[in-house]
């Protein structure tokens, strides 16, 4: 059978157009390698004007990725929210000393993994034998964010969270891992930053019920408020229930709760996960 020989024509074509490709591949580097530069100076400038604390503002970068993976049509919000991470891991960086203070109960890892997604790989990062020892680490740190196990189970620094726990002034604001997942997350992520909406988020409340009455219970005490709640941990009297909506101090619902327990108060605002399919929500 006789061999057919390569057109000369067709592949100088080919390899002109493979050029003019590399060529705009090139094009864009460089582009973007310049606003990566710009975004840099800006989180230069951030620092400069900014004053105070809270470096880290977890409503505001979770509802920047979430609009941008809906923006991002055929890209996965998995990479989408890995870039932005990075980008976002570097600019936090430049803005102050912020730290990870970790303590996590899966092999090392997986823990390296799941933090690098949410966080990126600049951030410094510390690993504490306990999630008591994480936190209090994070407590003292004026921007530290401790990346602890969600509440459930045997994970019970959560009512350190308390009105009267060690760490009353922080509060649990990101989930772990970002994209996908189910609705109450595996880790999430603590510090003393202001609780603020997202976007799409789920209230976390610490409840100690004391005496309610024979006549009524905990979720008919929610249900009258008009919330819908879920019990997420429990521990000698202490309760942790999780609402499917942003509610704060504010709320009516929320005062109704006051009027019913001994003792109640808003822990956290955990933004719901980003759906791993593009430009779309749960």
């Amino acid at each position: 059978m006789k061999k057919t020989e390569p057109n000369p024509s067709q592949n100088q074509a080919q390899n002109q157009a493979m050029q003019t490709i590399r060529t705009e591949i090139d094009r864009v580097d460089t582009a973007l390698l310049n606003l990566i530069a710009e975004r840099m100076e800006l989180a230069q400038a951030v620092r400069r004007t900014k004053l105070g604390v809270d470096v880290w503002r977890p409503s505001r970068e979770q509802s920047q990725i979430r609009n941008l993976a809906q923006k991002a049509a055929d890209i996965s919000p998995d990479l989408v929210s890995r870039i932005w991470a990075e980008l976002i891991s570097a600019s936090l960086t430049l803005q102050g000393p912020i730290c990870l203070h970790i303590s996590l109960a899966v092999d090392a890892a997986s823990a390296r993994t799941l933090v690098r997604d949410r966080f990126g790989g600049a951030i410094p990062t510390r690993t504490y034998p306990t999630e008591s020892a994480a936190l209090a680490a994070a407590h003292i740190d004026p921007e530290g964010v401790a990346v602890l196990p969600a509440p459930g189970g045997m994970n019970n620094w959560w009512t350190a969270l308390g009105p009267n726990g060690a760490a009353s002034d922080m509060h649990i604001l990101a989930a772990l891992p970002r994209i996908g997942g189910s609705e109450w997350p595996s880790a999430v992520a603590v510090s003393k930053a202001e609780r603020l909406p997202s976007g799409a988020d789920q209230s976390v409340i610490y409840i100690e019920a004391g005496d309610i009455g024979a006549m009524k219970t905990v979720k008919g005490i929610f249900e009258n408020a008009g919330l819908s709640a879920t019990l997420r941990a429990e521990i000698e009297g202490r309760c942790l229930y999780s609402v499917p909506e942003y509610i704060d101090d504010n709320d009516s619902r929320f005062q109704s709760l006051q009027a019913e327990f001994g003792c109640v108060k808003i822990i956290g605002i955990l933004p719901k996960p980003i759906a791993a399919q593009s430009g779309k929500t749960p």
